[in-house]
């Protein structure tokens, strides 16, 4: 019986083999895109999931109150680790993280690179988190201080096939670490990123640092591992009342001091992430495309049922004379339903074969690593098991349509009410496929609108041709010569020393000032810069009031003596202008506020311009900014620069960086977002016209011979077009007037997370409504022309 419902099944998909083209497209399609959707979400899903301590491990955050809203740093400061596993018996043991913001220069014999992905942690570290080690113990590799622990791609970059372990690597040409071991690269599903990790030990003055209580300094990431069956809600309240003891009755509390867990950490878009050093995704974005997976699939589906139903009055008669020889309804049904089976399954062989040719780019876009795991036991479960859900989803309301004809009524002819079978219910998914599709369009030109403004944004400064030159010790004590030397390049408009480029500056990130130095306990985060005279002109970053620095008072002392704020800084202390300047205020020490310069963008626009403070501290120059003039050959002036950086640091490499590239980065999350929205966008269209044009071709079939009479007639072609087409246009219409109010909600709620957007305009939605439109008009008015210009005399002979 298996068999010959088999080659039933078989016979009746090659004799239909347009539409089992059209079915096997739409469905291989919906599915691909599923399965990338699918893997993309799993991977994320998976990070930091192959710790043994998983479900033990916390991060402790540091949650202050900064004016009227509360910053979240994912760092504290370094005596926190210690003092809380000292003080509570739930605290099993502490750990600490931290990275190094800048690139290092590392040598190893003639071999000379800058370097990302350097990293102090503590010697327990590797207690608590599980990595692979390759070569040594990595427990105990940071036993001693200036020892190092490589990945295996730095081993392999550095010693080839020599054994790295006990050969030692120059960082900045002034310290020298021992490699100790060497482990597995850090696997992608990660949210921690290191090539190179050596203890805090390393770092001068780091032991005595850990013994000083001090609360304004939130620098390194700390790790608690509670003890089994610890509870968190009475942790958490003894850490609060740790530091606010309740018997001094403190009633305004800042500071909190929240423990995160590991499983959560990748998903807070909360905290800030200083030069993308933490890997954080927006679990909202797993969410939306989850959503569109399934609407995807669901759009094939439908391709499915519309065709079949659509189908069922040409098959009426088989069905009959099977009636009528003795088959059940329950045989027919799962007759049908084998078709199904049989149709779905070669899609999914098609969908694996196209996400493992696609899944690269995907790789390449979102600038991930996620691995094809479809041949895996897990994945094959959930291949079979969407095989079975998706065969019946698609196949059962088909085939309890063909069989509950009556045989006597199926023999008879081919009546109306067989050709309009499941005709309210093909409406009603037609207008489910392209109410979905103008959704998405509407999300694409959104999305893409925000992006186009976010680029073009005037954002307080002027960041084109301006280059940023990075630079560590070595720079820095002739830092300052050098800049001379490229003032007098022809092409070069001006030089500034600085520490760091504009777009590295993240508010939180360990500057605390004192606004009042009569008060040790009044400190408040902020962006610190420390620039010289220069840096406002190079950058056409403008006054507000007051005067920029003064060069006389620029020294390499290490002492600050004077500063510039931002109008975010005076909105943050409710100052005026006037009445900020001349004002004493303490970063490392005291200095004068001297001048107030206007707002300027250091981050994306999701977030509001922070107090950002410049200060004079000739000691922190290590970087250069430069402006190259209208009209100059950048190429040709950053080699002149390049020979420049060689004479005087011969041991830097020269890696020169635009600001617009580095801006461009700071939005790349959303740049990935709109190229994702863009493509499944276009995937549920094509997969959603592939459905209308089948769906067509058969309704225009089904009226061939009401064409040929019409033509006979005298109708025109631009007539019989508009009458064979306006019925599905009516049912785009009412998809577009479903889809828009409720795009209108969501991109509304997705431009909300910016504090600085577009305002949602009429011409997005009507661009989004014609487009839905045309491309249905176009699907449609393929055959319907086609038909139109048939010759009639054809079209009546084949009746």
């Amino acid at each position: 019986m298996f068999n010959k419902n088999l080659l039933l099944a078989l016979r009746t998909l090659k004799k239909h083999l347009g539409y089992t083209l059209l079915n096997l497209t739409g469905l291989s399609i919906g599915l691909a895109a599923c399965l990338l959707i699918l893997l993309y979400i799993s991977h994320e899903r998976s990070f930091d999931q192959f710790h043994l301590h998983k479900d033990r491990l916390y991060r402790v955050n540091y949650d202050v109150l900064m004016g009227n809203e509360q910053v979240i740093s994912p760092s504290v400061p370094v005596f926190v680790g210690p003092e809380l596993k000292r003080r509570f018996p739930e605290v099993k043991d502490v750990t600490r993280f931290s990275t190094e913001w800048r690139p290092r220069t590392i040598r190893y014999k003639d071999r000379l690179f800058d370097e990302s992905g350097f990293a102090y942690a503590d010697p327990n570290f590797f207690d608590l988190f599980d990595f692979k080690a390759l070569k040594g113990d990595l427990k105990s590799a940071l036993a001693r201080p200036n020892t190092l622990i490589l990945t295996k791609s730095m081993a392999q970059k550095y010693f080839g096939d020599e054994n790295p372990i006990d050969k030692t690597l120059n960082f900045n040409n002034n310290k020298d670490y021992e490699v100790a071991a060497v482990m597995e690269d850090v696997p992608a599903n990660s949210h921690f990123s290191f090539n190179f990790l050596t203890s805090h030990y390393s770092l001068e003055g780091y032991a005595q640092s850990e013994k000083n209580i001090e609360w304004n300094n939130p620098n390194y990431t700390t790790w608690v591992l509670l003890q089994p069956g610890a509870k968190l809600n009475t942790l958490a309240k003894k850490i609060e009342n740790w530091i606010y003891p309740p018997e001094e009755k403190i009633t305004q509390r800042s500071l909190h001091l929240p423990l995160e867990p590991l499983n959560v950490v990748h998903f807070n878009t909360e905290v800030f992430n200083y030069s993308d050093a933490l890997a954080i995704t927006d679990s909202r974005y797993l969410d939306l495309l989850g959503a569109i997976a399934l609407l995807i699939l669901g759009i094939a589906c439908i391709n499915y049922i519309n065709l079949a139903t659509a189908k069922a009055s040409v098959r009426a008669k088989e069905t009959g004379v099977r009636k009528a020889l003795g088959a059940k309804k329950g045989q027919l049904v799962t007759q049908f339903l084998g078709e199904s089976f049989i149709l779905v399954l070669p899609a999914i062989v098609l969908s694996v074969a196209l996400t493992a040719l696609t899944l690269p780019m995907l790789n390449e876009l979102l600038g991930k690593e996620i691995p094809f795991r479809l041949l895996e036991p897990n994945f094959l479960l959930v291949l079979t098991v969407a095989w079975v859900a998706l065969s019946f989803l698609a196949g059962f309301y088909p085939a309890i349509v063909l069989a509950k004809y009556k045989p006597v009524t199926t023999l008879k002819g081919n009546p109306d009410s067989m050709q309009h079978s499941g005709l309210p219910l093909r409406k009603v998914l037609v207008v489910f496929q392209f109410a979905g599709s103008a959704f998405l369009i509407v999300g694409s030109v959104v999305i893409g609108a925000q992006l186009r403004f976010m680029q073009s944004e005037k954002l307080g400064m002027d960041k084109d041709q301006v280059v940023y030159l990075q630079g560590n010790a070595d720079l820095r004590d002739q830092l300052k010569p050098f800049c001379t030397k490229l003032r007098g390049l022809s092409g070069i408009e001006s030089v500034a020393q600085t520490h760091r480029s504009p777009f590295e500056t993240v508010i939180g990130n360990g500057f605390s000032l004192n606004p009042n130095p009569k008060d040790n306990s009044d400190w408040h985060i902020v962006g610190g810069i420390g620039a010289d005279e220069h840096y406002l002109p190079t950058l056409g970053i403008s006054m507000l009031a007051g005067r920029n620095f003064d060069p006389k008072k620029i020294s390499s002392d290490n002492v600050i003596t004077e500063f510039i704020v931002n109008e975010a800084f005076l909105k943050h202390y409710n100052l005026k202008p006037e009445e900020a300047i001349g004002r004493r205020c303490r970063l490392f020490n005291e200095g004068t506020i001297v001048g107030v310069i206007r707002d300027f963008h250091i981050a994306s626009l999701r977030t509001e311009v922070g107090p950002v403070v410049l200060y004079n501290e000739a000691g922190q120059f290590s970087s250069a900014l430069l402006r190259v003039g209208a009209g100059q050959d950048s190429r040709a002036l950053l080699a002149k620069v390049g020979q420049i950086w060689k004479e005087t640091v011969p041991m830097r490499p020269f890696n020169p960086s635009f600001l617009d590239d580095q801006y461009d980065q700071l939005f790349r999350t959303e740049q990935r977002m709109g190229a994702l929205m863009a493509i499944f966008t276009a995937l549920a269209v094509l997969v959603a016209c592939l459905g209308l044009f089948g769906l067509a071709t058969f309704v225009i079939q089904q009226r061939t011979k009401e064409i040929g009479i019409r033509k006979v007639l005298g109708a025109k072609v631009a007539g019989i077009t508009l009458l064979l087409t306006k019925d599905f246009l009516k049912l785009v219409f009412i998809a577009i007037l479903i889809a828009m109010p409720i795009a209108y909600y969501f991109t509304k709620r997705w431009l909300a997370d910016f504090a600085y957007r577009i305002e949602l305009q009429w011409w997005m939605f009507a661009l989004a409504g014609l487009l839905a439109v045309g491309i249905a008009f176009l699907t449609v008015s393929f055959q319907s022309v086609k038909a139109a210009l048939m010759n009639p005399v054809k079209s009546l002979r084949s009746e």
